[in-house]
């Protein structure tokens, strides 16, 4: 079902329209890593490198508060990936030639509790309760692993990934098709028109699951992939550069992509919310300086929050439903 787009905001659907309420520049974070709703951040001390990589020499995680937690010294990780409860994954890239990386992954005491070989590091990261890690590992496919370190399953290969905040459900966006797995069995497949998916984010209840090409953002149900809306912007120079699902809410990142010599091309975006139903909330104009290809980035933090990000600044804004 196509849905679409309405200009008028309507009543009651917000309490309140979303209100700025932080703003810093990208780059000016003392902690270079971060887990993705910053409970916990590290600082890092490198070692001396090459072209290719610069290992770390030292690590140290912080909590929210900025209090240690711990540190590990002698590391040659060149890649951290933290849990929002504070599990870590050190990477030991070998840099773009090979490709290979070697994972280590620490508890909350910094106590390692295992390793695995990627025969090709890509896309990865930590489901939002830090139960499973997963990395997409192009030799191998998506491997999907304990946060101990053992490999549950392989979920075969794939050109994106999501994994649901319980880490049970797993989205592969192949060539032809979505597939969605629970506990490493297929339960559905989404059949898709192009290979080119730029975002995929399952809703924190596990129930909803949403995706973007560059012209449109679907919502399906998880248990039966069945379609929820279709959402398309009217200006057809808008491209959607990502998305993220709530239990209500659906937000959406776009850059302007006015063609080749104009004056705005990937200059200016905008940060669409939608209802459960695909009706546009509200909407907001982006401008920023510099461009790459996953910026305007969207994610709800905390209930009655989301953020965007671009190449010069993270936006973070409040906003209360109404009823």
């Amino acid at each position: 079902m196509r849905m679409l787009v309405l200009s008028v905001m309507p009543a009651l659907a917000l309490a309140l329209a979303p209100t700025l309420v932080s703003e810093r520049p990208v780059g000016t974070d003392a902690w270079q890593f971060r887990s993705p709703s910053g409970n916990y951040g590290a600082r890092v001390e490198y070692s001396l490198g090459n072209t290719e990589f610069v290992p770390m020499d030292r690590f140290e995680l912080r909590d929210r508060a900025g209090k240690t937690v711990y540190v590990k010294s002698g590391v040659q990780h060149t890649v951290l990936d933290i849990s929002d409860n504070g599990l870590v994954v050190g990477v030991d890239f070998d840099g773009p030639v090979s490709g290979r990386a070697k994972l280590h992954f620490y508890d909350l005491q910094g106590r390692e509790r295992g390793t695995a070989d990627v025969g090709f590091w890509g896309r990865h990261g930590f489901s939002a309760d830090g139960s499973v890690y997963c990395v997409q590992d192009g030799k191998r496919g998506l491997r999907v692993f304990i946060s101990e370190g053992k490999e549950l399953y392989n979920a075969g290969r794939c050109n994106r990934f999501a994994v649901s905040a319980d880490g049970r459900r797993v989205a592969l966006a192949t060539d032809d098709a979505i597939l969605l797995l629970k506990d490493g069995l297929r339960t559905a497949s989404i059949p898709v028109a192009s290979p080119f998916i730029r975002g995929m984010a399952f809703s924190p209840d596990g129930e909803r699951f949403g995706y973007c090409e560059r012209r449109s953002l679907y919502l399906c149900q998880v248990r039966d992939a069945a379609l929820g809306f279709q959402y398309q912007p009217e200006d057809a120079r808008r491209q959607f550069i990502s998305l993220d699902v709530g239990n209500d809410l659906v937000v959406a990142g776009l850059d302007v992509d006015g063609g080749r010599g104009t004056a705005d091309r990937h200059r200016r975006g905008s940060v669409v919310l939608l209802d459960a139903t695909g009706l546009p909330l509200w909407q907001q104009e982006l401008t920023y300086d510099r461009w790459y290809f996953a910026v305007p980035e969207v994610r709800f933090g905390p209930p009655g929050t989301f953020s965007v990000r671009t190449a010069d600044a993270v936006r973070e804004y409040r906003y209360e439903e109404g009823e």
